[in-house]
């Protein structure tokens, strides 16, 4: 760098989740970690529990002869050999789950959320950062489509529905969101010396951006759910067998965003605001012409895509297990937004992005078969129970609260 920058505009935000939001941790519970009682998932404190069975004469023995089979379910054998167990404090915390954890009489593992060294749950700040850095190479491309569509039309993409596809695929469309970078950075590239490594500064532009870990809130906040899929093939909404500590809707959370003052042109807040809206919009709208009516026909599902909070809209994509379609920049090529309610209007050349994301989806998902879909589809759309209630996974408010300097 030219010189070390010291100055940063520094803004204290909330992210409230307006449906269930899943982080995870990269660990799983299995029939051994919880005991299930009934619509209540109680995580077991080994500690706790090892105290408490050697109190009782050859329980802890039984317990370790069980646990050398690899087949120990947990609550079968608390509830063959501890009275009251239930009751008695050996549990780390306990969980309301809102869909039967087992199948077929078998316990599932459970995904966990995310948590600090406390061991409460929190949203990393790479996580919405991640979202911000999305939005903004979405939103370069969505208002410059002539740009990436040339990308495409370059790389030789099939040209009709059933005409010969190219052999080549994309690698996840990552070429194209490098261009787009190189695009973005080019404005900035004057703050920078000859001696920066030139490889690396397209993405050295989200260095000038810090986004902090939330806070933690309490375990209350977690809820077990199960993924439900609908598939736009065919209409069909099916249950699989994943299970996920997921954050309730309405939770909120506070983060801080620093941005340095060199940049603060195109990362000003009210931009980085506005991308985020502008992105989930091409998203979700979207998916909602495409699978909602199904929802509205079917007046048996209670469904809703997120919560309505007053004052609050819709902005961002958190977290996993929310659809592959929310992490990249395929709707940006396609939808046309009416300016005054943000309603999708129409697709910019639909019949050959169409080909395109068909050829992507088919290349990278080689076994679904994307190649005989008629319309642009994420094909499939990721939910949860909650309260009763599907709805989507991940949508969320970030705010403003406050410019702190």
């Amino acid at each position: 760098m030219s010189q070390e920058i010291k100055n940063y505009k520094v803004y204290k935000m909330s992210l409230t989740t307006l449906s269930p939001v899943f982080i995870g941790s990269g660990e799983e519970l299995n029939k051994s970690m919880y005991v299930y009682n009934d619509k209540e998932i109680m995580i077991i404190d080994e500690k706790k529990l090892i105290k408490e069975l050697l109190l009782r004469k050859g329980l802890y023995e039984s317990f370790l002869n069980e646990c050398s089979s690899g087949d120990l379910n947990l609550t079968n054998f608390l509830e063959k050999n501890l009275n009251g167990y239930k009751d008695i404090d050996i549990y780390k915390y306990k969980i309301t789950s809102y869909s039967d954890i087992k199948t077929g009489g078998k316990f599932n593992n459970i995904n966990t959320f995310i948590k600090s060294s406390n061991g409460k749950p929190y949203i990393p700040g790479s996580s919405i950062k991640g979202a911000i850095r999305t939005a903004i190479i979405a939103n370069e491309i969505y208002h410059n489509k002539e740009k990436y569509i040339n990308f495409f039309e370059n790389k030789n993409y099939p040209k009709n529905f059933n005409g010969k596809f190219a052999k080549t695929p994309i690698d996840n469309l990552k070429e194209l969101e490098n261009i787009a970078l190189k695009n973005i950075f080019s404005k900035y590239k004057s703050i920078f010396n000859k001696n920066d490594k030139i490889e690396v500064l397209p993405n050295i532009l989200f260095k000038f951006l810090y986004v902090s870990d939330s806070n933690e809130v309490n375990l209350d906040n977690l809820f077990i759910g199960k993924q439900h899929d609908f598939s736009t093939k065919g209409n069909k909404l099916n249950e699989l067998p994943i299970f996920m500590e997921l954050i309730k809707p309405e939770t909120k959370f506070n983060f801080s965003i620093s941005i340095d003052k060199s940049i603060i042109d195109y990362f000003d807040i009210k931009n980085i605001i506005k991308n985020l809206r502008n992105y989930f919009r091409q998203y979700f709208y979207c998916v909602e012409e495409i699978n909602l009516l199904f929802f509205k026909n079917n007046v048996e599902i209670q469904y809703k895509p997120f919560c309505q909070l007053e004052g609050l809209t819709s902005n961002a994509l958190i977290g996993g297990h929310n659809g592959y379609l929310t992490k990249n920049i395929l709707y940006s090529i396609c939808c046309e937004l009416e300016k005054e309610n943000n309603t999708v209007v129409g697709m910019a050349n639909k019949e050959e992005i169409i080909n395109l994301i068909k050829y992507h989806l088919n290349t990278k998902f080689k076994k679904h078969k994307h190649l005989e879909d008629s319309i642009i589809s994420p094909r499939t759309l990721k939910l949860t129970k909650y309260n009763e209630t599907l709805f989507n996974i991940g949508i969320c408010n970030i705010k403003v609260e406050e410019e702190l300097c």
